[in-house]
């Protein structure tokens, strides 16, 4: 009775939110990222910042978090940025969002942090859309899935160029 107390104590524990869930060329991915990345999504789109994350949720978006540090790293390389008139307006237009401070306060993120990571997915599309031009020539239509399929393969074969190690998610 005693051991089976224990072993419910132990394996009902949160699991930790530094765990890390997966490694890109060294740089460990932890699950406090996954769920921060969670609660942003769910608040771009209009959800409460808690609502539950799928595991395939999961899966998609350390797929997403990969995609945003490499693209990151090739605008770096290319020497790509964003106007930082459109980062400010951006973050205030985040700002303004009544789930935010709170999800801010949360995650402890600095100005700078917050102000990094919504450069980041702005970075993100515009390396998208950079792709996007170079893969489909002006004035041809071309209809969103095949725009999607185009950067889901654009994707794939960029994390194939990578050091990748995946590890198993709560």
């Amino acid at each position: 009775m005693i051991f089976a107390l224990l072993s419910l104590m132990f394996f009902s524990q949160a699991v930790p939110l530094e765990t890390v869930v997966a490694s890109m060329n060294n740089r460990a991915i932890t699950y406090s990222e996954v769920l921060q990345e969670g609660e942003l999504l769910n608040i771009e789109n209009n959800f409460p910042p808690e609502t539950p994350l799928s595991a395939e949720m999961k899966q998609t978006i350390l797929e997403l978090i990969f995609f945003r540090i490499i693209a990151f790293e090739e605008a770096r390389e290319h020497e790509v940025t964003v106007d930082e008139k459109l980062v400010r307006q951006k973050v205030d237009t985040y700002k303004k969002n009544v789930n935010m401070k709170a999800f801010i306060e949360k995650y402890e993120l600095t100005d700078f942090e917050f102000k990094t990571i919504i450069k980041m997915r702005l970075i993100t599309d515009k390396m998208t859309n950079r792709f996007l031009e170079q893969k489909f020539p002006k004035g041809k239509r071309i209809s969103e899935e095949e725009k999607r399929k185009a950067v889901e393969d654009w994707k794939k074969n960029l994390l194939k160029r990578q050091k990748l190690m995946i590890f198993s998610m709560p």
